[in-house]
This record gives C-alpha cells, structure tokens and sequence, in this order.
C-alpha cells in the first residue's frame, strides 16, 4: 500500500528526519490559507497522488505540463491549485489512464544546495534489508542512474543490528560528505531503518534529500507498507487522512475484515468466505455485477460491521447494496441490523438497500429493521435478495422483463442452484 507524499513525511518526521513545514488543501481557499500560515515568499503546491514522477507529468484538460509547482504569491496558490483539483495527473507510473487529484500539498519552498537520494528496501536474493543511495538525487533519477552507474551504491544492513558503523563511513565518503553533514546522514540512515522495521514498510525512499544550511531535509517521500502487517500498526495517526475516508483495502486491513474492490454496480457485504463468494457467484449468473468482494468475520462487535458497511455504501458507483447474512456461533443478526441502523442514523441511506438475515437472532434483527428503516427491502432467502439486487441495480432492463410479462431472475437463479447442487452432490456408489 502505497502512502500519499504527506502521509510519507509525517512518518518521516515522527521518526527525527527533518521536512520542509507543510498542509494538506482539497480546494483552492484552502490552499491560499494554508499559504498564509505556513509565511514565507515561496511556496511549492504538490499534487497528491499514489504515484511517483508526479514533477515530470502533466494535468489532463488543462496547461499544466506537471504535479508539482512553485508558487511566488497566494493568489499563485490557488491558482495552482484550481487546476490540479478534479483533474487527473498522467506520469509515467500512472499510464495514460492517470489518476484523480483531490486534494494538495502545500509547503515551504527552501533554497537547498546538493540534492541525494535514498530508497530503503528488502533484497530478496540476499534476504537483507539494503539502502541504495546516491550524490544525485531529484526528478528523473532512474535516466540519470543509467547515465551515471558508478553514482548508484548500496549499503546492506543486517537486522536487527541495524547499518554497520564502517558502511556508514564509506557511505559519507561516497556522498561527499563531511563534518556535521556526515553526522546527519549516518542518522538519516538509522532512522529510515528504525522507520523500515518498526511500521512494516516495504519501501522507504527520499528523493530529493537535500542540503539546507547544516541540515539534511526530505524534500520528497515515497513509502509503500505491507498491507498484510497493517493489523499491528495500532498507532497509525500518521495515516489519517484529514478527515478522508481511508483507502478501503488499507481500511479493511485495519479494522479486520478482507475487502477487495470489483468493477461492477452492486455493492455486496456478506459474512464468512464461502457465503462472500456464493454471493458474488448468484448476482453474476442472474447477470448483475458485483462492486466489490467483502468477507466480514463472524463477530459481535457492531462497530467492525459498521465501518464494513459504511465502506461499501463508499463508492460512487453503486445502484444497489446486498448484505447477506447468516448468523451463527459469535455472529448475530441484530448486530447487523444495529449497525445498519446506525450508519442510516449518521448519513441515511439512498441506494436501495436489501438484506437477507438467518440464523441467530434473526427475527429480532428483521423486526427492528422493519419498523425503523420502512424502505428497506429484507429479502427471505438468498436467491429473492439476489434477484432484488440485480433487478434494481439495472433498472432498465428489469422494467423490459415486467413489460414483457416475464421474471427472468427467478427462473435463472433456480437453473443456478440446481447445477451448484449437482456439482457438489457425491457420487452414488454402487453395490
């Protein structure tokens, strides 16, 4: 999981690696008031995107030849500003597809002198952690590696004793580096590396690492987490997104549940593996597509079901939302139906909602359902809440079928559990 640039520097921060004084903007007043607090006569605006080679790319729909710029006046800001937000950036990671900027980075402008780079990451072929660090850093230093091969050196580190004193010598030697600035890379190292070890990184890279009087400053961060380890990153303020809803896979892995995101418009939340999937598999053979892969964990507790749901009522994309659930062991039914309730009571719900409940407490949880929540549409068995879904997903086709006099779905899904029992069925043995 790849971190905004913000996000990347806060950690950096956290961890004694000096950054230039900076906020997050998501619309133009914003910015020029973060410009003012901020002080200064420059100030450098930042497209945020998960992607790298933001300088070097370019804004769709407008003049904007790149993500990043420097600004000489407020007014400067928010002109920066208006053009980048809503627009797609296109860089060379992106592809042409791009991807959405909504919201920027606003920070001070130094006047920095030698400009390094350094990228921390695992070696799978020496199964070490190893920095590769060069005396040139800034835009495009892939070309400049394949122009300057001997300015590219690797220093590897042995965990968890941390960098060995005497690579860290030569690493200064190699920067050209000397005095206090020595001093401060050796501790720009061991930092990144206590950062790499103790926040599950898979990759933490500063480039541009610049020179700023007799300091060493991260112009620029990039650092990419193990998604699988988010669950022992309790501490992880540093991710919140100002009041953004955080990224779903990143959001799930957070709050224990697998979440993965699909193409199509029915948002679909179900408990256990095997019912997720069997789901998935009724709302694709009654020709509906689902949005999104969502296997809640049996639990009781109503706040995990709460941020499940509210992630999948997330996307813009969704006609219709199907939960399924059947309740058993640990997991009941009212506790979905309390969390349901309470993501209504704190945004109501405007997509047609249906919800299939059996198993534990079951009735309880339709009952409450039904008498504060009156346009829900609780569905008897799974395939009426596949149909439903389906059906009002694509409303368009579903309104040709009544014309025509016919109900398509129903004959369909029992085609559908007829060949799902015939391929499961053991066969006869014979005597």
């Amino acid at each position: 999981m790849n971190l905004y640039e913000y996000q990347g520097k806060r950690l950096l921060a956290g961890y004694g690696i000096a950054i230039p004084k900076g906020e997050i903007a998501i619309t133009p007043e914003q910015a020029g008031e973060v410009g003012n607090r901020l002080g200064g006569e420059q100030w450098m605006v930042k497209a945020q995107i998960r992607s790298g080679g933001r300088g070097e790319g370019r804004i769709e729909g407008n003049q904007l030849t790149s993500g990043v710029h420097k600004a000489d006046s407020i007014t400067s800001i928010r002109r920066f500003t208006n053009d980048m937000l809503g627009n797609k950036l296109i860089t060379r990671q992106t592809g042409t597809e791009g991807a959405s900027v909504d919201r920027v980075y606003i920070e001070q402008a130094l006047v920095s002198g030698k400009e390094l780079s350094m990228a921390m990451l695992v070696d799978a072929k020496v199964k070490k952690v190893v920095l590769l660090y060069s005396d040139k850093g800034g835009t495009n230093i892939e070309s400049v590696a394949a122009r300057h091969p001997d300015s590219i050196h690797t220093l590897e580190i042995d965990w968890p004793q941390g960098a060995p004193p005497p690579q860290l010598e030569s690493m200064v030697k190699n920067l050209d580096l000397e005095a206090a600035l020595a001093e401060k890379a050796k501790q720009v190292v061991n930092n990144m590396y206590k950062l790499f070890i103790e926040r599950d990184a898979s990759l933490v890279e500063i480039n541009p690492l610049v020179v700023v009087g007799d300091d060493l400053v991260a112009l620029d961060a990039k650092i990419a987490m193990d998604e699988n380890a988010m669950f022992r990153q309790q501490d992880n303020q540093y991710l919140e997104q100002d009041n953004y809803r955080l990224d779903g896979r990143l959001q799930a892995s957070r709050d224990g549940f697998n979440y993965f995101k699909l193409d199509g418009n029915i948002g679909c939340l179900a408990v256990g593996a095997g019912l997720s999937m069997a789901t998935i598999d009724a709302i694709k053979y009654l020709g509906g597509e689902p949005a999104n892969f969502l296997d809640l964990p049996p639990d009781s507790k109503v706040s995990r079901s709460r941020s499940a749901i509210e992630l999948v009522l997330s996307s813009d994309r969704i006609n219709s939302v199907l939960i399924n659930v059947f309740g058993g062991g640990i997991m009941r039914c009212d506790t979905i139906a309390d969390a349901i309730l309470l993501v209504n009571q704190s945004s109501p719900i405007t997509v047609p909602l249906i919800v299939r409940l059996a198993g534990t407490n079951a009735a309880l949880a339709i009952r409450r359902l039904r008498e504060s929540m009156p346009n829900i549409i609780l569905a008897r068995n799974m395939a009426e809440a596949a149909e439903q879904a389906v059906a009002l997903a694509n409303p368009i086709k579903s309104d040709r079928s009544e014309m025509a006099g016919q109900s398509p779905w129903k004959s369909r899904f029992k085609r559908f559990v007829g060949d799902r029992a015939m391929k499961n069925k053991k066969p006869e043995h014979k005597k």
